[in-house]
């Protein structure tokens, strides 16, 4: 896939959330030199400080910029070489949400768990402005040449995700009047709690001829949240020297499920993605599809923040065996599993790795509250990755995916986020797809006309509920053609952007809504695939259809595979000897992790995985370079 112009990743970093000294050295010595610092003036999700340093935002124009320079200088003092991402911390002090709730604005300003009605305030973002800019300042002239990014924090786990079920405008604030304004749109009151947590069709799907006003809330609460970060990154983009990055965690739409897929505001990410403020976004790994023989995967649509050029930064966070799981004698995170051994934790280190490397992503290790990477096998594993990093991310390598996933934000905000099978649609599609045996990206419904499709044999559209005559004109001249093989789970058009009717589905698919089993259709130039609900979309049709529609499988093992022109990386819960199929000509193959050579016979070779495992595969053309 092509992109608006050259993704250059921007680092291989390492992150703590305490000041883990002794971890840093080993970084260091394995050439690791950019640190995330985040200097945290508010609480976790557990109740419990960020950080172990004083807060920075003390009061009204008060700043301890003295705790502030502590923690750069300290990892200075570690490392002299050091570089940072600095993370900043937007969320509301307990002394700001005590003191606005003096003017009745308490609720409206607790960023944290309420962010949309942080948003809607004012008051909040005008003092937070006041702080951001004085923050950044001071960043700049202490440790300006040092500073290669800097990381807009806010809301839910700093991760600026709403949990507030949408009630940004109930309190006294004019936003949701000010939106139906500006969107042409007539004033209605706010939709009730009852009304949010309930859809016309099956209790999922809404229609808009009664509850337009709840589709339009969902946009409203999204487009807050998208204006703020966008408005926080205008404001940094003013005062720093343009070689600075400024990213953002936004666009979980492939990992939000129950109660947060539409109503945690990160539906709007297009906007985000768009924007020229921002450089790169970033999320940690899913933690849907971690454990061995699992593909991970990112937690936003892959293939759009590319088309937009921006970067991406993998978070590594996950549980090695080692890891610290008690913040204190009271609390811990002892209920996040790690993998169990060091036999694990190297191959799920390795598809980590892979992931990002292959996908010219930056990344960071994540070593939360320490303890994570605390073996030396475990730190040879991290420094053998960088120096791999180095050499291979960088470079412009294009995905040899021929499968895409394809998600519809417009019609997510249709969807009732209470029911059992929001997690199915992109979530555990997702997953199943990691046990392809090919490589796949994932799509949002807005690209399909702005790239090229002729790679793609198979396009998955579990969510496409709401297709209005535009789109329709979109799929008619870019994806119904070319022999291609489209597959639709569920209500596919049922709803045009005005009413809903079932008789949609057949008219799309040729198979009547509901009929059973997986069902094919000859169309005009490609074929339609209908699957009824979500249990018919398992792991094994999905391969059946991408094998039918001509997508080179690598492994007939339900197994991860990731690629692009030069490399491929293949992750193995049970081992053993397995014969894997390149989709183009080479003389061999090299895993780069072992160094070993595998000879290459027509596009077929023989690797034997350990258990478990993962191996990163060089492939070398017939004229010696890359494939």
């Amino acid at each position: 896939m092509d992109s608006k112009n050259e993704i250059k990743p921007l680092a291989f970093s390492y992150r703590s959330f305490w000041p883990e000294f002794e971890a840093m050295k080993e970084f260091k010595n394995a050439g690791v030199n950019t640190v995330c610092v985040f200097a945290a003036s508010t609480d976790n999700s557990l109740g419990k400080p960020y950080s172990a340093y004083p807060p920075i935002w003390r009061w009204f124009g008060k700043y301890d910029f003295e705790s502030l320079d502590r923690q750069y200088d300290d990892v200075l003092a570690v490392n002299k070489n050091a570089e940072f991402i600095c993370m900043i911390d937007l969320n509301t002090p307990i002394w700001l949400q005590r003191q606005l709730s003096l003017k009745g604005q308490s609720a409206e300003c607790e960023s944290f768990t309420m962010l949309s009605n942080a948003c809607a305030n004012p008051d909040w973002k005008k003092l937070t402005s006041e702080y951001l800019e004085a923050l950044i300042e001071h960043l700049e002239t202490r440790y300006g040449n040092r500073i290669k990014a800097y990381l807009l924090a806010g809301g839910q786990t700093d991760e600026w995700m709403d949990y507030s079920r949408g009630i940004a405008g109930r309190n006294k604030s004019l936003a949701w009047k000010e939106w139906l304004k500006s969107h042409g749109k007539q004033e209605v009151p706010v939709p009730s709690l009852e009304r949010i947590d309930q859809a016309a069709f099956e209790n999922l799907i809404r229609n808009p001829e009664t509850e337009q006003d709840v589709i339009d809330y969902a946009q409203f609460t999204g487009d807050l949240i998208a204006e703020t970060i966008l408005g926080f990154a205008a404001q940094i983009r003013a005062i720093i020297p343009a070689r600075r990055k400024i990213g953002a965690f936004f666009g979980y739409i492939l990992e939000l499920t129950d109660l947060r897929l539409v109503w945690s505001g990160h539906l709007e990410y297009e906007r985000v993605f768009s924007s020229p403020d921002i450089d790169f976004l970033l999320s940690p790994g899913t933690y849907g599809d971690r454990p061995m023989g699992g593909g991970s995967g990112f937690m936003v649509p892959n293939g759009t923040r590319i088309r937009h050029g921006k970067g991406f930064l993998h978070e590594i966070d996950h549980r090695t065996p080692t890891y610290n799981y008690k913040l204190d004698e009271f609390v811990s995170i002892g209920w996040m599993v790690p993998w169990k051994d060091q036999a694990e934790a190297d191959a799920g280190l390795k598809r980590e790795f892979a992931l990002a490397i292959i996908n010219q992503a930056s990344l960071w290790c994540f070593d939360m509250w320490g303890g994570v990477f605390k073996t030396r096998e475990t730190m040879n594993l991290v420094e053998q990755s960088k120096k791999l990093w180095d050499k291979y991310a960088a470079m412009p390598l294009k995905s040899r995916a021929e499968v895409a996933l394809v998600v519809d934000p417009q019609s997510t905000r249709y969807l009732n986020d209470l029911h059992p099978w929001i997690s199915r649609i992109y979530h555990d599609t997702r997953n199943k797809l990691n046990r392809l045996g090919a490589p796949f990206e994932i799509l949002s419904f807005n690209d399909l006309s702005e790239i090229d499709l002729t790679p793609y044999r198979l396009l998955v559209f579990p969510g496409l509920f709401v297709i209005t005559p535009d789109k329709m004109a979109l799929l008619d001249k870019y994806v119904f053609n070319s022999e291609r093989t489209v597959l639709f789970v569920y209500a596919p058009g049922i709803c045009d952007g005005r009413d809903m009717d079932v008789a949609r589905i057949k008219n799309l698919t040729g198979t009547a809504f509901r009929t059973p089993g997986i069902n094919t259709v000859r169309m005009d130039g490609w074929n339609a695939v209908y699957a009824p609900d979500y249990d018919e979309v398992t792991p094994e049709n999905l391969k059946k259809s991408a094998e039918n529609a001509g997508v080179s499988i690598y492994c007939k093992d339900a197994v991860p595979v990731f690629a692009n022109e030069r490399l491929m990386a293949i992750h193995m819960s049970q081992g053993g000897k397995k014969t894997i199929t390149l989709p183009c000509d080479c003389n061999e193959v090299k895993e780069l992790y072992t160094g070993q050579l595998i000879p290459v016979t027509d596009r077929c070779f023989i690797y034997e995985f350990k258990s478990p495992d993962t191996a990163l595969f060089e492939c070398v053309s017939r004229e010696g370079t890359g494939s």
